[in-house]
């Protein structure tokens, strides 16, 4: 089954349950993509799975990012696989397939890790939400590297201005040089309305 906002947060509290349970925490992670728009009411559409970034390690009193270990942390993977079966969810609806494909982790600007929407499920178990600005970096990414229609309607639900637009834009060209669809680039900022930017990238 789909996760809706509510079904996400459920699903969450359920693996947060366990993990304090079976005193396996505790984990913080950051999430990105549908998951993250969903649970932050900035899409009313519902996803499939909840896709991990990074994990958050707390190191002498401050915050650090890393990639998700590959594979996942046993304990971690199986609390979300006896969820998937109380709720009848796909096995890995909880994964880091994006932590461990996006290129750039330490390239992102150093306020996307401080503007995100920390939640807690449980004493052993916190994500934190990427913003509606990450997720506009995220976003122009994904469209320029994949080709899937999601993407490019999770932007258009986005509705980023000509300003926020411009600096994802740069930010993607700039750091990402492994574009599988860079040519895309005119038809995504014509369907955003901000087609002159070309002019301004080049």
């Amino acid at each position: 089954m789909d996760l809706d906002a509510e079904r996400v947060t459920t699903a969450l509290k359920l693996v947060g349950r366990l993990l304090t349970q079976r005193r396996q925490g505790p984990f913080h992670l950051v999430v990105c993509g549908g998951s993250a728009l969903v649970a932050r009411g900035l899409i009313s559409r519902s996803t499939i799975d909840v896709d991990l970034l990074a994990n958050v390690n707390h190191v002498e009193g401050e915050y650090r990012i890393s990639p998700l270990p590959c594979p996942m942390p046993a304990e971690l993977s199986k609390a979300a696989r006896d969820v998937a079966g109380e709720m009848v969810l796909k096995e890995n609806w909880l994964n880091a397939d994006a932590s461990w494909v996006f290129p750039g982790l330490g390239d992102l600007p150093e306020w996307f890790w401080l503007d995100v929407e920390r939640r807690a499920y449980g004493m052993d178990l916190t994500v934190d939400y990427v913003s509606r600005r990450g997720q506009i970096f995220l976003k122009t990414y994904a469209v320029l590297n994949r080709e899937q229609e999601r993407d490019v309607e999770d932007l258009l639900a986005l509705a980023p201005d000509r300003a926020e637009t411009l600096e994802a834009v740069r930010w993607v060209l700039a750091n990402m040089e492994m574009l599988e669809h860079r040519e895309r680039l005119p038809h995504v900022l014509g369907i955003l309305g901000h087609e002159d930017i070309i002019a301004e990238i080049g």
